[in-house]
């Protein structure tokens, strides 16, 4: 079988693939063939050495994906040879990655997938919609019937799009922002109800202007910028709460203004999706419950983009740092 390893830092040109044996699960360990594998920032970052953990030489690669159970091992309840699942985000990647025909998975990274939902789907909600409950409704205290407010920066990625559909499902006002105004339509389309090309348009006027003045009630922001992050302060609300879960802007020290967040009280947190969703029961359950509901309604609906066969990984990756998407890129396998 195929799978996507790469043995030194660098960009997509890295990547490659291995040819290896169909792997044998351990103790509490699942073998899938998989279908679809879906593309994430974090893998991008992980393979230029600037995420959490550095990677191994060879290193896997792939944080999430959808298939066939093939083979289970010792310990493991609840699944079965031929079982429809979901691999989630749930893994340390330094020891195991989805980006291949069959993968070994940990039973604590396996769902069962969602029927109403295509393969190619299942492999594109578990990072993006999950992401997005955690940033706006475990850390941001988003609560449907309060008419609250939600900023959503980089909101054409595939958490931007399903962060815009889960803030509606909500009943919340969104403002979602682009780069530029290339993504407007996009955006509108999907549900937001103010979109800021903050390259063209002054964010902290337009804000204003929306909420005459109150500021927003939640904010999740991949960038991490330190002049983002200083407007965002300053068209926060009384005790509005923004969630940092990215770094697209990639300043490990971003600075921001004091008097305005002590004056309004302004939260600031720090969201990884794993070790604060995934691996807390609790509240993992409590997402599980929300996704599985808003799927089967289909108020939640994963937004595709492009999809590549495994043999175009590079191109795919390419395709990713361009930031020409919008929504969620997939591997078919």
């Amino acid at each position: 079988m195929k799978r996507v390893e790469f043995n030194e830092i660098g960009g997509a040109e890295v990547l490659y693939l291995a040819e290896r044996e169909i792997p044998i699960p351990k103790e509490n360990e699942l073998v899938v063939k998989v279908k679809f594998a879906g593309l994430n920032r974090a893998e991008e970052l992980f393979f230029q050495g600037q995420y959490l953990f550095q990677p191994n030489s060879p290193s896997l690669l792939g944080l999430e994906a959808s298939g066939v159970v093939e083979k289970v091992g010792s310990g493991v309840k609840g699944f079965e040879v031929g079982d429809e699942v979901c691999l989630t985000p749930n893994i340390t990647p330094t020891e195991y990655g989805f980006l291949g025909e069959y993968v070994l998975a940990p039973i604590k990274a396996v769902i069962k997938k969602p029927k109403n939902l295509s393969f190619k789907e299942a492999a594109a909600v578990w990072m993006t919609y999950g992401t997005a409950y955690a940033n706006l409704v475990l850390r941001g205290g988003l609560e449907k019937g309060m008419n609250q407010t939600v900023v959503i920066s980089a909101a054409s990625s595939g958490v931007g799009t399903a962060g815009i559909q889960m803030a509606k499902r909500y009943g919340a006002k969104v403002i979602a922002t682009t780069r530029t105004s290339e993504k407007k339509g996009f955006l509108k389309g999907l549900g937001a109800d103010l979109v800021i090309a903050t390259e063209e348009e002054n964010f902290v006027e337009a804000v204003q202007g929306y909420t005459q003045g109150k500021g927003f009630h939640i904010a999740m922001d991949a960038i991490a910028d330190s002049d983002f992050m200083g407007q965002l302060i300053e068209t926060a609300g009384f005790e509005a709460k923004i969630v940092v879960y990215g770094a697209l802007a990639l300043n490990p020290t971003p600075s921001f203004p004091l008097f305005p967040l002590l004056i309004k009280g302004v939260s600031i947190q720090g969201l990884h999706y794993v070790f604060q969703t995934l691996e807390i029961e609790g509240r993992f359950e409590q997402m599980r419950k929300d996704l599985f509901q808003g799927f089967e309604s289909n108020e939640y609906r994963p937004v595709l983009d492009k999809t590549f066969h495994l043999e175009q990984v590079q191109d795919a990756y390419t395709y990713m740092a361009s930031n020409l998407q919008k929504g969620k890129i997939t591997i078919e396998i």
